[in-house]
């Protein structure tokens, strides 16, 4: 079983099944505004209908700028996959949301506007994200079918009683904007050239981490007669050459590296 060493303090995985389906939930619901900070986390049980099949969901994630919004629904490992997990995806998916929704949706949560929720709904089915407390890479696929997400939340404990999660999976991130075009300097080895650094917002010398296929690297920030460069100073740099990026600062604050087809030089 897998543990966490944290200031000299070890914590244990809980098991799958060492904590109550309704004390899993409180806990997503607890961190929910952490998990997800470009969101709106709303607490919504109301009953919605696919057809005839009425379904709840355990949470709502509404964008801060109305542009999305997600159901969720809070499931634990060992839940039967067919008979349950796949039917509440399919139901929350295909269900049918309106005004009514949204004034729930605002009762329960006083952040959000009526009118940009009403025109949200109106424009916008939700997508579903399926938060679990251990990995489940077989539900991936037959919920991508409805569009849907899995997220993992797990939980570790010390013999204290205190709690340390380890999240994976997929996860909402909101409205992304690109930062900048960066690509590699020809007489500068493995150093990008940034083409808008005064949207980069990272002092000379400074470090930030990026994102580049599910992994973290951090880089430094080096400007030189007004041009600015980042590069790796402790590791091998992970982009492939034969390509330029855009630096994204996506909706929770992190930067990433999306490819892009090599262009003409600066």
């Amino acid at each position: 079983m897998a543990k966490v060493l944290f200031e000299n303090k070890w914590y244990e995985e809980v098991a799958p099944t060492g904590v109550y389906e309704s004390v899993y939930e409180a806990m997503v619901k607890a961190h929910a505004q952490q998990l997800w900070p470009r969101f709106h986390p709303v607490h919504f049980k109301a009953n919605v209908y696919a057809g005839a099949d009425g379904v709840k969901a355990d949470l709502v994630l509404i964008e801060r700028d109305y542009s999305e919004w997600w159901v969720v629904e809070v499931e634990m490992a060992h839940h039967p996959f067919d008979s349950h997990v796949l039917p509440q995806t399919r139901k929350l998916a295909n269900a049918s949301y309106t005004a009514a929704e949204a004034e729930k949706l605002c009762h329960a949560c006083t952040k959000l506007e009526l009118s940009k929720v009403k025109m949200m709904i109106k424009e916008h089915q939700p997508r579903v994200l399926v938060v679990v407390n251990k990995p489940r890479p077989d539900w991936i696929k037959p919920l991508a079918k409805f569009d849907a997400m899995v997220a993992v939340f797990e939980i570790f404990k010390s013999d204290d009683d205190q709690h340390m999660f380890r999240v994976n999976g997929e996860h909402p991130v909101g409205t992304s904007e690109v930062v900048s075009l960066c690509r590699f300097d020809e007489l500068m080895n493995r150093w990008l050239l940034v083409e808008s650094p005064i949207s980069l917002r990272v002092p000379n010398q400074g470090t930030l981490g990026i994102e580049f296929n599910g992994h973290t690297t951090v880089w430094t920030r080096h400007g030189v007669a007004g041009k600015v460069w980042l590069h790796t100073p402790h590791g091998p740099n992970p982009l492939p050459e034969n390509f330029d990026y855009e630096l994204v600062r996506r909706g929770d604050g992190r930067f990433a590296f999306e490819k892009l087809p090599k262009q003409k030089a600066l």
